[in-house]
């Protein structure tokens, strides 16, 4: 028991909240991020999420040095490639910041930066909602504070997990054919020969793993009552619902105090106003 106990009291705080406690919490934030024209308030969202991944996922010092060189580097990507799509003459009324072999104005770099900073928050946002969530966690989640029936959620889950059973099962059968000396040339024409040789045998695999997966669910009485016990049933607890009414809070107070100082605006654009 205490065994269980310390190795329950180690797990990161994101791990242990509800994942459908974290959706709820960070999906109205997600939404209201994705329609802001202003490169205030994603800012502020970016600062405010960043310690909460940080802390609460208890990233280690590597893992946040390339998390942060990868999200710099993305972010000024994306700034400078929506900033050369903006349309010149929707902002030919400021200042001009490069006059060379092309002309940048500097209302087309804040909306590069406005649409790079909305992105980067978003995306801070489904992190907070989604590091430490297991599969069967959120299953479980979905079922019992959801109300999602049980029959698509573990149906879902069992059709997710075909993927990486796929790729293992590719990289098996593309073994097996290197040993037999089946060896394609390079470039594109050996990479269609490579996928049309093993399409057939990558079928009759997930046939047969789906046939297997049927009969198990079967024998385990799957869809045979309208409700299915857990075996670690999620449960909804008061940090769960303090995590929620936290996060909504913070988010309504960083709207407010933009829109109070007059950095708050609201657009259907996905790239402002230059778009």
């Amino acid at each position: 028991m205490s065994t269980s106990t310390q190795s329950v009291g180690r797990r990161p705080q994101l791990a242990a909240l509800n994942p459908v406690a974290k959706l709820a919490a960070v999906l109205p934030a997600v939404v209201l991020a994705l329609f802001t024209r202003d490169i205030a308030t994603p800012a502020v969202i970016v600062i405010a999420a960043a310690p909460v991944i940080i802390v609460g996922a208890r990233l280690r010092p590597r893992a946040i040095l390339i998390g942060g060189a990868i999200i710099l580097l993305a972010g000024a990507w994306t700034t400078a490639s929506f900033a050369l799509l903006t349309r010149p003459e929707v902002v030919a009324g400021t200042p001009v910041v490069i006059d060379g072999w092309i002309t940048l104005h500097a209302g087309a770099l804040c909306t590069g930066m406005a649409t790079s900073l909305r992105l980067i928050a978003m995306m801070l946002l489904a992190l907070v909602g989604s590091l430490g969530t297991t599969t069967s966690a959120l299953v479980s989640a979905l079922v019992r504070q959801g109300r999602v029936p049980y029959r698509f959620a573990y149906g879902a889950v069992a059709a997710v997990r075909f993927a990486p059973r796929y790729r293992q099962d590719l990289l098996t059968i593309r073994a097996a054919q290197r040993a037999r000396g089946i060896i394609d040339r390079r470039g594109p024409v050996g990479y269609l020969t490579r996928t049309r040789r093993s399409l057939i045998p990558l079928l009759a695999g997930g046939a047969r793993h789906a046939e297997r997966l049927s009969l198990g669910m079967d024998a385990r009485g799957f869809g045979a009552h309208p409700h299915r016990n857990d075996r670690h049933p999620a449960v909804l607890r008061p940090s769960d619902v303090l995590f929620i009414f936290a996060v909504w809070s913070g988010v309504a107070a960083i709207f407010v105090i933009t829109n109070a100082l007059g950095l708050l605006t609201f657009g259907t654009g996905m790239a402002g106003p230059g778009w």
